[in-house]
């Protein structure tokens, strides 16, 4: 088998870049909704703001206690698959996001 020669943006990212990467996207993450109902290790799946499950997509997409962190990487609304699948631009912001948010994936 020979090897890539051409790399997709996700792996030209830093390998920590790229575990919360697949982490947001496969939802095998430390967000409350995996570890309550895989693991039990939540005491619920809610998320701080009791909107909704904690999920990717919540906290990516409308979690208002991450309003303004959200704005400040993403100024216009961005479609949650721009920030999972998107250009490394896009996958760039995600990562940022995660860390400014000082959520742990």
């Amino acid at each position: 088998m020979r090897p890539r020669t051409n790399r997709d943006d996700y792996h030209t990212l830093s390998r920590e870049q790229q575990v919360k990467l697949i982490r947001l996207r496969t939802g095998h993450n430390r967000l409350n909704a995996h570890m309550n109902r895989k693991f039990k290790l939540a005491p619920s799946p809610t998320c701080a703001c009791s909107q909704e499950d904690q999920t990717a997509e919540h906290i990516l997409q409308r979690c208002p206690l991450l309003d303004e962190e959200r704005k400040e990487v993403w100024p216009s609304p961005t479609p949650l698959q721009t920030k999972l699948y998107g250009s490394r631009q896009e996958l760039e912001k995600t990562t940022t996001f995660i860390t400014s948010a000082g959520l742990i994936v």
